[in-house]
């Protein structure tokens, strides 16, 4: 399956599989059953809490709360200027999304995701049921999911991020020299995580990019590099010699012949060996390869 043919997530979605993980179907059955008993206009989000009442039996008011530590801001200013050069990221942000992709950043950067894991965040409830978390705890996670459908950004709310601040400070242009210019005049550097779920080179590479990245290249494909190596010119022609090069070199070695006596009776001299093509050299790298590569 490649990344076009798989589905992204909600936020919402996500939360929800977070928040029911381990909860047997009878609690959740009860939760959707006291979700309308959340009186809405009392719902707050804060940075760091989530809170509610809701109406119990016999006319009780139940609170009921969540709490999520914020993010540690002191990475930010690293954050910022990444989102500078990540055009797609800060176009989501700008439209109420909330990228899979900028939560990756958020954790490569700052050293926690925007995300939380379902361990991180704590409930509380002033109602005396035994099942931790009650079926109070239950729907205020189910409205929340369903809230982070509608407004994804109220994650970043709970996370302690100001996101008009922070798009604020990315739409500013003061020069930054310690990052280098983006290559090749592309708007935006190269995101590290794909904007997927769960991207593995599987979902996110084609089968013809894997092989290449694993180095499993196919025999035809040698054999054409092989070919247009044999088009290649053997030798390099050496460049033309000085005109009065060759009869100076020619006086002085019929000059030594002559003062040499003996030189019929000295073995004669070895000639350089020629220097092998790059053709030559590339092709015969290419076949130690194939040898060593045959099994036996």
């Amino acid at each position: 399956m490649n990344s076009a043919d798989h589905k992204s997530i909600s936020l919402g979605e996500r939360w929800r599989r977070e928040a029911t993980r381990s909860v047997d179907d009878a609690r959740l059955a009860a939760a959707l059953e006291a979700l309308p008993s959340i009186r809405k206009p009392m719902v707050r989000i804060r940075p760091g809490s989530i809170r509610c009442e809701m109406e119990g039996a016999m006319g009780s008011i139940h609170e009921v709360s969540l709490q999520i530590r914020t993010l540690p801001m002191r990475d930010w200013s690293t954050l910022v200027r990444v989102l500078r050069r990540s055009k797609s990221i800060v176009e989501a942000l700008e439209n109420g999304r909330v990228p899979r992709s900028f939560d990756r950043l958020v954790a490569r950067i700052v050293g926690e995701p925007l995300f939380p894991e379902a361990r991180s965040v704590t409930f509380g409830c002033s109602c005396d049921l035994p099942e931790k978390p009650c079926r109070h705890v239950l729907a205020l996670h189910e409205l929340f999911a369903r809230r982070l459908d509608e407004k994804p950004w109220e994650l970043m709310m709970l996370r302690g991020v100001d996101l008009q601040a922070l798009l604020a400070r990315v739409r500013q242009t003061e020069p930054d020299s310690e990052l280098p210019p983006l290559a090749y005049g592309v708007p935006e550097e190269p995101v590290l995580f794909p904007d997927a779920e769960d991207a593995d080179l599987g979902q996110t590479l084609s089968s013809m990019q894997v092989r290449w990245f694993t180095g499993a290249l196919a025999d035809r494909c040698v054999e054409a590099a092989l070919k247009a190596l044999h088009g290649l010119s053997a030798t390099t022609p050496p460049p033309p010699p000085p005109a009065n090069a060759a009869p100076a070199a020619q006086q002085v070695t019929i000059a030594k012949s002559d003062e040499d006596p003996d030189n019929d009776e000295k073995p004669a001299r070895k000639g350089k060996a020629r220097k092998q093509s790059t053709a030559e050299a590339i092709e015969s790298d290419v076949e130690k390869v194939r040898k060593s590569a045959k099994p036996g």
